[in-house]
């Protein structure tokens, strides 16, 4: 083997052990900023037994990390519009903890903190309810899912 395939291999072998790096920082606020759709299922864990809760609607998040947004959500069969303002800080992992106020008819219902985390280059997001507060202070255990993808990814 002569030194300029040496050289030429050396090079190709640097550019391989790279490019994991280059991958491994590609989240912020920036990347995941745009408009979202989404659905959520789950149960609400009452002490008079669970109630099924399912909603679909959109967000934007911006490059700051806030988020506002809508949704039409069922609980128990009960439909209702909602909307929701709130915060996602995002790690360099895609992983993130987002805090939204919810509201019908401009009235705080609950208070929810989701654990989310982005994938596919952030052009979509699964999430999973940490808590849910009413504005009471009560905590309603439950298990709720949440499955989202952007209206326009970027290529």
């Amino acid at each position: 083997m002569n030194s300029k395939t040496r050289i030429v291999l050396l090079l190709a072998l640097m550019l391989l052990a790279a490019v994991p790096g280059v991958h491994a920082a590609v989240c912020s606020n920036a990347t995941i900023a745009g408009r979202w759709a989404f659905t959520s299922n789950g149960m609400l864990i009452l002490p008079t037994g669970s109630v099924p809760v399912a909603g679909v609607g959109q967000f934007t998040i911006d490059a700051s990390g806030n988020i506002t947004g809508s949704q039409t959500r069922s609980l128990g069969g009960q439909v209702a519009e909602e909307t929701f303002t709130g915060t996602l800080p995002l790690n360099d992992d895609c992983s993130g903890e987002e805090a939204v106020q919810v509201y019908i008819n401009d009235v705080l219902v609950r208070t929810t903190t989701l654990h989310v985390v982005f994938d596919d280059r952030s052009r979509s997001a699964r999430g999973i309810f940490t808590s849910l507060v009413l504005p009471n202070e009560t905590s309603l255990p439950n298990v709720i899912t949440v499955d989202a993808r952007r209206l326009f990814p970027r290529n």
